[in-house]
């Protein structure tokens, strides 16, 4: 049917398949929440799901994700609201509620549009591989933008040749 949609497919998920690097700045190192109080809670709660909007820190997470985000928010939002501090709740609620919390940094530092995907390979014609290294962000731009040209070259009718 058409020669470029196996191409531009196999492009597509190229930088999928390629290996995550850590960025050597100290964000790194920082949890996107932590939470002690409710208090605390609240303010780190609405500032995720801020960031988790279209343009936001987390932009690009997807439906799932994003859902399984909540669903902990939600969970950590009852743990807490009963003891109001992590310090005085049973060992069962700290287990629970830092379950959610470690459930939910690993899924925003995998989302975070900051975070460097690299990946080592040759370039066509070539055996020397080399690296390039791009934020998460950088290549969900270039996928949706690939994307969106391929869904417009396959709206395009395309002209037959001869005559």
């Amino acid at each position: 049917m058409n020669r470029l949609f196996p191409i531009a497919l196999a492009l597509a998920l190229v930088p999928f398949a390629a290996h995550d690097a850590v960025a050597g700045n100290a964000q790194v190192d920082q949890k996107p929440l932590v939470a002690q109080t409710l208090n605390s809670f609240e303010q780190d709660s609405a500032r995720i799901r801020k960031d988790m909007q279209p343009g936001g820190k987390y932009g690009y997470i997807s439906a799932t994700d994003r859902g399984r985000v909540d669903a902990c928010l939600d969970d950590m939002r009852k743990l807490l609201s009963v003891d109001k501090n992590a310090a005085d709740m049973r060992e069962t609620d700290k287990v629970a509620l830092l379950n959610a919390q470690e459930e939910i940094n690993g899924i925003l530092d995998h989302n975070d549009n900051d975070r460097l995907v690299c990946e080592h390979v040759a370039p066509v014609g070539s055996h020397r591989p080399i690296t390039t290294c791009h934020t998460y962000a950088e290549l969900m731009r270039q996928h949706e933008q690939l994307q969106h040209n391929m869904e417009n070259r396959l709206a395009t009718p395309q002209l037959k040749g001869g005559g």
